[in-house]
């Protein structure tokens, strides 16, 4: 395997994120695996979560949004996994992995598993799925593997990629969603191969129903090749509003809400019937900009809109002080962040308004932006609107649910920015990519500016760990240089749970799975 190609990410990322939270109104950052003296687990029952985010789809290649996860890692593995904790790399659909050479990464995959129509897992299967990961024309995944030149089947249970150019992220991004293999039999009966509402995987929990914006229920995989679920199934309700979501586990009616803010947390923690818990976490907020037209095309109005924020105070405000109020996109203590890059843009009013005036807005500007329309990310932009007010630089918002934003922004190109947490990916390198990229889909403008592709490139093909780290911290400076985002503050996986749920693990990326959760009797 080659997971010394991106290095055991350390300890310290979770230490330096725990150390920051002390006084955050005492509301404690745990690790994820620290939990109280439980009973054993034990099997059976069907766990009530509540998530406050309809996905798009359910379809790993179609789908857009982090949360999205919650729904698709029951259903769904990885032809490589991760810990949860710390990132490295680990065995899942394949068992090991290896590069015989800069631009050959061979896979050997699991024997005896099976999807849950009956369909064998076997290189066949994973051909089929790489392959239409890059030609299926509402794959929103075909950027993560255009380094792939060919895929083939060099064995019942071996896959061969071969690729354009040397690509250390590539097993990386076998983890995410162009990794969550998809039953070819079910994409060959589906009309127009569409299955974002009839998803079949191999995972430890089997689709049911997905009744939109209100629930999406999983029974339990009895054929599972992995340790079986101890859970019968999960009713994952969707609740868009946050308040609302955390009064169905006050009222008996849920057993966890995921991907709550610091303001529930705060009024769960008041509780003693209720267990609020934060964790480390790679999410972090932004905000996407168009720099390839308008007004943002112009790096002194990027720039002066992050000179125009607070950080500290907006991690305080909007997120109790458990995130981190910097401009970096990695958490203080990840291997690739540099740490002068997280003060890089301090508030400094008098600054944004000369690069303002430079621009010739001397008058100030509008920006007509996109954000999501849950209650928190409307707070989020109230008060970033705020701070940007100060400088000249008003918001014209319009709220809308995420994948709307997401449709609005990136592909219909209307509007110059949309504020939006994103991240959560286990390689640094592919995080620079999906979002900068001329062929990301999330960099609206489509453009490099000019020297990202030399450093972008030297990211992807360098397999020294010490030079590659050297490269990334580079690419930091570059992307804060240019103004490329607006970046806010990192955050925490918040989740609120009753007291009988157990096992649950929101990683690093906030990308959980369930098979080992367990409620007591």
């Amino acid at each position: 395997m080659t997971t010394d190609l991106f290095g055991k990410i350390p300890d310290i990322t979770r230490r330096s994120l725990l150390a920051g939270t002390a006084a955050a109104g005492g509301l404690a950052l745990l690790p994820a695996t620290v939990r109280a003296q439980a009973p054993q687990p034990r099997s059976g029952g069907t766990l009530r979560a509540v998530m406050p985010f309809n996905p798009a789809a359910l379809d790993p290649l179609t789908g857009r949004n982090n949360p999205d996860f919650n729904a698709l890692l029951l259903m769904f593995d990885a032809l490589i996994g991760f810990d949860p904790q710390t990132l490295e790399l680990q065995p899942m659909l394949a068992t090991s992995w290896k590069f015989t050479d800069p631009t050959t990464l061979v896979l050997e995959l699991r024997q005896g598993v099976e999807f849950h129509d009956g369909t064998p897992f076997n290189a066949e299967a994973v051909v089929f799925h790489l392959q239409r990961c890059s030609t299926y024309d509402r794959s929103n995944v075909k950027s993560d593997l255009a380094v792939v030149d060919k895929v083939e089947a060099t064995g019942p249970y071996q896959v061969s990629l071969k690729l354009k150019y040397p690509d250390a992220t590539l097993p990386a991004i076998l983890t995410d969603r162009a990794g969550l293999i998809v039953s070819p039999t079910s994409v060959k009966a589906a009309a127009g191969g569409n299955v974002d509402r009839a998803p079949v995987g191999t995972g430890p929990f089997k689709f049911v129903e997905w009744q939109d914006n209100t629930l999406i229920k999983v029974v339990k995989n009895a054929n599972y090749w992995g340790d079986k679920p101890y859970l019968d199934g999960v009713d994952m309700r969707i609740v868009n509003e946050f308040n609302t979501a955390v009064r169905t586990v006050t009222a008996g009616e849920a057993d966890i809400v995921l991907n709550m803010s610091a303001q529930q947390m705060a009024v769960a923690k008041r509780d003693p019937k209720l267990v609020a818990e934060a964790t480390p976490s790679m999410i972090y907020y932004t905000a996407f900009l168009n720099y390839g037209e308008g007004p943002l095309k112009d790096v002194r109005v990027r720039q002066a809109m992050n000179w125009a924020l607070d950080r500290p105070v907006l991690n305080q405000v909007l997120w109790g002080g458990l995130g981190g109020g910097h401009c970096s996109m990695f958490p203080s203590g990840f291997w690739a962040n540099d740490p002068a890059t997280e003060n890089y843009y301090k508030l400094d009013l008098d600054r944004a308004k000369s690069l303002l005036k430079a621009a010739g807005f001397a008058n100030g500007i509008e920006i007509a932006t996109f954000t999501w329309a849950d209650q928190a990310a409307v707070q989020r932009q109230e008060v970033l609107g705020a701070q940007l007010a100060e400088a000249g630089i008003r918001l014209k918002v319009t709220p809308a649910q995420p994948a709307q934003t997401m449709q609005y922004f990136l592909t219909e190109k209307k509007g110059q920015m949309l504020m939006t947490p994103t991240g959560g990916l286990p390689d640094p390198a592919t995080a620079y990519d999906r979002q900068f990229s001329a062929t990301a889909y999330r960099n609206a403008a489509k453009i490099e500016l000019p020297g990202y592709r030399e450093l972008m490139d030297a990211s992807m093909n360098t397999f020294d760990n010490a030079k590659r780290k050297d490269v990334l911290h580079k690419m930091q400076h570059f992307v804060l240089e240019n103004a490329l985002h607006l970046p806010q503050f990192s955050s925490a996986g918040i989740i609120i749970r009753t007291p009988k749920v157990h096992g649950f693990n929101f990683s690093l990326l906030q990308r959980p799975r369930f098979h080992k959760v367990w409620m007591e009797a």
